[in-house]
């Protein structure tokens, strides 16, 4: 019996995702951010012509099982690229993105399960100027975007799907054999990268660093988010790794949204949870329950987005506070073990 399972990884700019000079082009209309992509089902064929994300990575694993063993397994995905447009005036230009070899080691089959990965990518459509220690001084060549995508799958059919490593720009997507989104990658690092100095920091080099990942966040929070972010407010608090969220107060006529990083949920003083881009801290909304028992600190360096209440949806807002307070009392009457972030 075969069984199959696809998972993808989609690599996509958000809004106000670079900071400082780095930004001008995005705010000139030469470059583009790119919309959220969706929360199940991307069809990679239509986002990748709509130019609305910049590389795929889709794997597909199959495994074939005689009386619960596994006795055959492979492989048959590909990485995928887009182009990146370019505008002045009334003129555009888009630039192909330069895929790398797709690299698909054997899987590793253990009994009743395998695991499989592949890392694609490539350099970006268009080339930057990097200073280099040695003459000429200068080098131009474009920046390596790149994602690994991991599926296990067991005998008994069910699958787990994954992301071990990813280049440090842009924002990765996870999808899993359902069409689910769910994991991101949490943190991203623009100057590093447009440099190119983490073109030495890829599979291809030999060099792999873990990837910073963040679960999904709930439904409501993400209609909230993705409303947010296609705004593009002004506004941005910084907040270094070790602190608490509450050292940057803000006005209950005010919301906070991560944009970037992982922020670590504290209940009574224990970390029980994490949380990455798209959550959302409404002062307004808070409940006592949380107030007495729950601290918010920062895991690695944070950005969030500071948006006047007035402007989003109360309803929406309402939505994401009732989540927030049932996953809090749940933690009350059930904390988790030693803990362990979820």
């Amino acid at each position: 019996m075969r069984i199959s399972a696809t998972s993808t990884c989609l690599s996509w700019i958000p809004p106000l995702a670079v900071e400082g000079t780095f930004k001008l082009p995005f705010a000139l209309g030469i470059a583009h951010y790119d919309r959220p992509p969706p929360d199940h089902d991307p069809s990679v064929d239509a986002l990748l012509a709509a130019d609305a994300i910049r590389f795929a990575n889709q794997l597909d694993a199959w495994i074939e099982v005689d009386n619960g063993r596994i006795v055959d397994a492979g492989t048959a995905g590909e990485g995928r690229v887009g182009r990146t447009r370019l505008r002045i005036g009334p003129f555009g230009i888009a630039f192909t993105a330069v895929p790398l070899p797709t690299l698909s080691p054997p899987p590793d089959v253990q009994g009743d399960h395998a695991r499989f990965a592949q890392t694609a990518g490539g350099h970006t459509g268009v080339a930057v100027p990097h200073r280099i220690p040695r003459p000429p001084y200068w080098r131009i060549t474009a920046p390596i975007a790149w994602s690994t995508v991991a599926v296990s799958i067991r005998a008994d059919g069910s699958t787990e799907s994954g992301i071990p490593s990813a280049s440090v720009f842009p924002r990765h997507y996870l999808y899993d054999a359902r069409g689910r989104l769910v994991n991101k990658t949490g943190l991203m690092q623009y100057r590093p990268w447009i440099h190119g100095l983490e073109d030495t920091k890829t599979p291809w080099s030999g060099h792999v660093d873990t990837a910073v990942v963040a679960g999904v966040p709930s439904p409501p929070e993400r209609r909230v988010t993705d409303a947010i972010l296609i705004s593009q407010p002004d506004r941005q608090h910084h907040l270094p790794a070790g602190v608490l969220l509450q050292d940057r107060p803000i006005p209950e006529s005010e919301v906070h949204v991560l944009l970037d990083g992982i922020l670590v949920i504290e209940l009574d003083t224990e970390a029980v949870s994490e949380v990455g881009p798209g959550a959302i801290f409404d002062p307004s909304l808070r409940s006592e329950e949380s107030k007495a028992h729950v601290r918010v600190r920062a895991r690695t360096d944070c950005r969030l987005a500071v948006v006047r209440r007035a402007e989003l949806d109360d309803d929406a807002l309402h939505a994401v506070a009732a989540v927030q307070v049932d996953r809090l009392r749940r933690f009350l009457q059930d904390p988790p073990e030693h803990g362990a972030p979820e």
